[in-house]
């Protein structure tokens, strides 16, 4: 009795934490692109600098480098936003950016590459890497 008890507590903690994981401000700061025109809204008319990562579901370094991304946009804490565009979906989106191979990452401000990183980075790269290039980053 006590063991189906432990899988009946763990499954409801495991709702739990994906259900607050899901509502947190730092998971409605990311975001997968759905078509053309939410990247039109959501990335090049975003008046905050946008991470844009070019990804395929099939490619590791991708998957490793998802939840890297993940904390350091939670640690931005609404300053920067994070779009997810996959390039087996959207393949003319990533040819019109230049996107040669996965992962890599995008820094978008007013509608324009502000730089770039490509292949997979330790956090701490991608952190001082984003502080260079987000620190002149004007809201408007």
């Amino acid at each position: 009795m006590s063991a189906k008890m432990n899988s009946i507590q763990l499954r409801l903690l495991k709702h739990l934490l994906s259900r607050s994981y899901r509502n947190s401000p730092s998971k409605r700061a990311i975001f997968d692109i759905a078509n053309l025109k939410e990247f039109e809204k959501k990335v090049k008319g975003s008046k905050l600098p946008v991470l844009v990562d070019f990804h395929a579901s099939w490619c590791t370094p991708c998957k490793a480098l998802t939840p890297r991304l993940a904390n350091i946009i939670s640690e931005q804490r609404g300053r920067l936003r994070m779009a997810r565009v996959d390039i087996d979906e959207f393949t003319d989106l990533a040819l019109d950016y230049n996107v040669g191979s996965v992962p890599s990452l995008l820094v978008m401000h007013n509608g324009k590459v502000l730089n770039r990183l490509v292949g997979l980075q330790t956090s701490d790269y991608i952190r001082n890497w984003l502080a260079k290039v987000i620190k002149n980053c004007s809201p408007n």
